[in-house]
């Protein structure tokens, strides 16, 4: 039995170890973090020596709820500390994935869903048995490289977990655009693949539209929902599982200093963005109240979570409020993660039992 049985998840976004993920991910009422799943990928925390860093930082934000945790990729690093040897260990496939699956085990970790590695094709059914005797259920994240092997893939989970019993298999789409719903017809044929040959199992896909470039752009589409959606009317809802990366965008964006301040308000399939030519706190304050004054109006003051105060104080000058590029951030994925988990929801979304 899966320790979250994914039917009745109904949202499993990717998250990363950063401090705007977290803080968005921590300041989420508790009914929310109860509702849905996150995926988080483990990395180094900012500057800290080791992972414990950011496994202590993600228990202050989430509890010991289940949590589906994934070895992220390398990194590249100008200064490599201990916390990247500890990584790379975790990614070394001797032994069914080994270092790993101790991992999954320790003491402490008792809550952690596994996310199977599969870069090796003859390490992946002795890494999932071991997972599956845990009895916490799986995740296999398929990135889009290696949906060529998806059949024998499948045929190896299969094998190992009963037909795919307390299993998610997430289509990791990586970078999305308008140009990516396009693909609805080639991930139905992914779905129908993991159905014939896993058929207990559950389905999600995955990916990030959120933009690069905001200078012109005042909205947009929520692709990978929209995808997700057109997926869903070709092979019914039954363990499908929206996910996406929570707003964040699939790779940090380096260099070019501080953005001029920018406050993104998302809606249920849709971000609006408002972004100010003044710098520092005033443009904050400006884009704030362009949210809450914007026509047709789109600023929901009946949503009652941290995101909305955020955009409440800020426009009305009082501390604390977005002040910075991160908070910012933090505000708009607090925001999309309480929509997307009560998307289908709308008595949830607004049942927050937070007094602000």
């Amino acid at each position: 039995m899966a320790f979250r049985p994914f039917s009745k998840v109904p949202y499993l976004p990717f998250l990363s170890l950063r401090p705007a993920e977290m803080l968005a991910l921590e300041e989420l009422p508790a009914s929310t973090k109860d509702a849905m799943l996150p995926l988080v990928h483990l990395r180094p925390w900012t500057t800290a020596y080791a992972l414990q860093s950011g496994l202590d930082r993600l228990t202050a934000a989430y509890g010991d709820r289940p949590t589906v945790i994934a070895v992220g990729p390398p990194e590249s690093a100008a200064n490599l500390r201990p916390v990247h040897s500890e990584l790379a260990k975790l990614r070394v496939a001797d032994g069914g994935y080994r270092n790993w699956c101790q991992f999954i085990e320790d003491d402490g970790h008792e809550h952690f869903i596994p996310a199977v590695q599969i870069e090796d094709p003859l390490n992946i059914e002795d890494q999932v048995s071991s997972f599956y005797e845990l009895g916490r259920g799986l995740v296999v994240i398929v990135p889009r490289d290696a949906l060529g092997g998806l059949r024998a893939l499948a045929r190896a989970i299969a094998r190992q977990t009963d037909d795919g019993h307390a299993t998610c298999f997430v289509f990791d789409e990586r970078r999305m655009s308008r140009d990516s719903l396009e693909r609805a017809v080639t991930l139905v044929g992914h779905c129908n693949t993991v159905r014939d040959l896993c058929p207990q199992a559950a389905i999600s896909i995955s990916g990030s539209s959120f933009p690069d470039k905001f200078k012109g752009v005042t909205e947009q589409d929520i692709y990978e929902r929209i995808l997700f959606d057109e997926v869903v009317a070709k092979v019914g809802a039954k363990r499908m599982i929206y996910s996406d990366r929570g707003s964040a965008r699939v790779e940090r964006q380096a260099g070019g200093g501080l953005p001029m301040p920018r406050i993104d308000y998302p809606l249920g399939s849709r971000w609006s963005f408002f972004r100010s030519e003044t710098e520092g706190p005033i443009g904050y304050r400006d884009m704030a109240e362009a949210v809450i004054r914007a026509q047709p109006p789109i600023f929901d003051s009946d949503l009652r979570v941290w995101g909305t105060l955020m955009i409440e104080r800020t426009a009305a000058g009082v501390e604390p409020a977005i002040t910075t590029p991160a908070r910012s951030t933090a505000v708009r994925i607090n925001l999309h993660l309480q929509r997307q988990t009560f998307f289908n929801n709308p008595v949830g979304l607004y049942d927050t039992e937070d007094d602000w």
